[in-house]
């Protein structure tokens, strides 16, 4: 699970391809179609592009043939919660899969990281942290399980435990870049802008970003501050191939809420992931007193 973990799209893609030829070696290997379950469902959000209803059908699938080999195995039922909070948004039915999962293998760092980001979504925060922890006790190289830690503590608004613990991540891999975003939007809600700019300048570096863009960036924040650099994320995010939830944080932040929701109808629409942490998001204040977003929520919540 090597490659699943570091998270990079290209990684993921990898971890599937290894994991099929796996498979075709052996299809009894149980561990196996639950890693490619897993690695499915990770690749279902990579961006637009992805076609989420394919992946989700080749994960339920792997997950299918995993447990018809082995119904106790854990990491299947792990993806099993996964796919249910965030694809059928089966929410009591993702936590019984996840309990299931630990209940079967108490040391699996897996396992316990997919129970924290449940709990995350429901709003139980001391929880999610504790469940992270153990994670990290388990596996405390996994970067994912470290960035994930402090991605716990974002939402649960303890931004400058946040912000303390993104560093560390970027410190123990400058390259692990999903952590960036994190940070620089932690980092926001601090309101501390000035610090945010330093780490969106250290993150298109990160991203090797050719210097007409970097230039474009210092401009738009000396300009207008962190508002010019929002403008112009809204304005690149329409050319490239970030998730529909991505264009809803921003434009909420610069106040085009209409077009906030556009984007979280296209989002809720390709199933995303983000769409399970609506009732948590910071970044979504902004849009939590109109009636849109509380039928949104309803439709999510239903089941």
């Amino acid at each position: 699970m090597y490659l699943y973990d570091k998270r990079t799209s290209a990684d993921a893609r990898e971890a599937v391809k290894v994991l099929e030829q796996a498979v075709k070696l052996d299809q009894n290997y149980a561990a196996a179609w639950a890693g490619k379950a897993h690695a499915h469902r990770y690749v279902a959000n990579l961006g637009r592009s992805t076609n989420i209803q394919e992946e989700y059908q080749k994960s339920i699938e792997a997950i299918n043939k995993a447990l018809g080999l082995d119904e106790n195995l854990a990491d299947a039922h792990s993806a099993w919660c996964e796919n249910k909070m965030y694809y059928e948004y089966d929410f009591a039915g993702a936590e019984s899969e996840c309990k299931r999962a630990i209940e079967l293998d108490p040391n699996s760092s897996l396992a316990h990281e997919i129970y924290s980001r449940y709990l995350n979504s429901r709003g139980r925060h001391d929880e999610a942290i504790a469940e992270v922890k153990t994670a990290i006790d388990l596996a405390p190289t996994s970067l994912f399980n470290q960035r994930n830690y402090g991605v716990a503590l974002y939402y649960a608004r303890r931004y400058p435990e946040a912000v303390t613990q993104f560093k560390r991540v970027i410190a123990m891999d400058k390259d692990f870049g999903t952590t960036y975003p994190w940070l620089i939007n932690a980092l926001q809600m601090q309101g501390n802008e000035s610090e945010a700019f330093e780490w969106q300048m250290k993150f298109l570096a990160s991203q090797r970003a050719d210097e007409e863009t970097v230039q474009i960036f210092k401009t738009a924040y000396q300009t207008s501050g962190w508002q010019g650099i929002l403008r112009e994320q809204v304005k690149r995010f329409d050319e490239g191939n970030q998730a529909y939830f991505y264009g809803v944080g921003v434009n909420a932040k610069v106040g085009n809420k209409d077009k906030a929701f556009e984007y979280l109808e296209k989002s809720y629409g390709r199933r995303e992931l983000w769409m399970a942490y609506l009732q948590v998001d910071p970044r979504l204040d902004s849009l939590r007193d109109d009636l849109r977003f509380d039928e949104l929520v309803k439709r999510v919540e239903s089941k």
